[in-house]
């Protein structure tokens, strides 16, 4: 089993997750944050207020504010922002109107940037694209599937209880054709491949996939390299995740010798950013009875990928 970088993997987070259990004869405060103060003296104790609107504690399992009771026997757990709290408005994309590609009220396809949750996350419940769609339609949004907070990319969502339906069933059917954009150290060893290999959680660590022989989930994902970059041993690839499965596509680059650039938790080399990008996505709109097919606009392509357009040209899909 390869090795991994574990201090790596954790300078990529954006919190430091702290988990107590209170037993009944422990001593503790009456409230989350006065217990919370206590347990982290190195944190300012004028700053809790800005941590519990940021979100990110939780006594028995539940999202907490600053007087929640804390009644033992009761974990108590907070994700400490490797941030200042107080900058979580420039430390998090911003959204704009732009975002949304298209929408008609029932289904919509909108681009997520990069370093920003598809949905609430643990460690923090203000900043995440489904709540930024929330408050653009002041209504309430449906994700049948997210990206991961690094990857960028389209999302598809729906407004209505019909779109809902649909999104659902779309997701379980596989109806939504999902292509990647990525690049990679090195070259697959063919153009185009199919990899089949089963994915199943890492012991090592919570975040973490792996392959494995038996066991675990089917996953099966189609790459193809668009083109080579001379010089700098990278090449540019489409992938196509036929299966959905957590982290799938970078798992499965890094199993093929080729992990993604700036991806910490697959081996991928440094970088500003994780190159992965959900580029296309196409569906057969069931209301409007026509196919579409989207991909990312000019203006919202990440710089990494404008870069090796210059050098490879412009991108130009293939069929999968």
């Amino acid at each position: 089993m390869k090795e991994i970088d574990l201090p790596r993997i954790q300078r990529s987070f954006f919190s430091k997750h702290w988990s107590w259990q209170i037993g009944e004869s422990d001593p503790c405060e009456k409230t989350a944050g006065a217990e919370l103060a206590r347990r982290l003296p190195h944190i300012e104790p004028e700053s809790w207020g800005l941590r519990f609107a940021l979100g990110g504690a939780y006594v028995a399992g539940r999202p907490a504010a600053y007087e929640t009771p804390v009644e033992p026997p009761c974990r108590i757990e907070y994700y400490e922002p490797l941030f200042d709290p107080s900058h979580a408005d420039t430390f998090y994309p911003q959204f704009d109107p732009g975002m949304v590609i298209v929408e008609d009220g029932d289904i919509g396809v909108a681009y997520k940037p990069p370093g920003l949750p598809s949905t609430p996350a643990r460690d923090q419940q203000r900043f995440h694209m489904q709540g930024f769609l929330e408050a653009h339609f002041q209504a309430p949004i449906h994700l049948p599937s997210r990206l991961d907070t690094g990857v960028a990319g389209l999302l598809i969502f729906s407004r209505s209880m019909r779109g809902n339906r649909w999104c659902q069933k779309a997701q379980e059917r596989r109806l939504v054709e999902k292509t990647y954009l990525c690049e990679v150290s090195g070259s697959l060893e063919s153009d185009c491949i199919d990899v089949a290999r089963r994915l199943c959680r890492d012991e090592r660590h919570p975040v973490l996939r792996r392959t494995v022989d038996v066991g675990g989930e089917e996953a099966l994902t189609k790459l193809c390299v668009l083109g080579r970059r001379q010089g700098q041993s990278r090449s540019l690839v489409q992938a196509r995740p036929i299966t959905g499965r957590t982290h799938q596509i970078r798992v499965h680059c890094a199993a093929e010798g080729v992990p993604i650039v700036g991806d910490p938790l697959y081996g991928g080399a440094d970088g500003p950013e994780l190159r992965l990008v959900s580029y296309a996505i196409s569906f057969f709109h069931p209301f409007q009875q026509r196919q579409l097919r989207i991909e990312v606009p000019d203006a919202l392509r990440a710089p990494w990928l404008k870069e090796v357009e210059q050098e490879l040209g412009p991108v130009v899909l293939r069929k999968l």
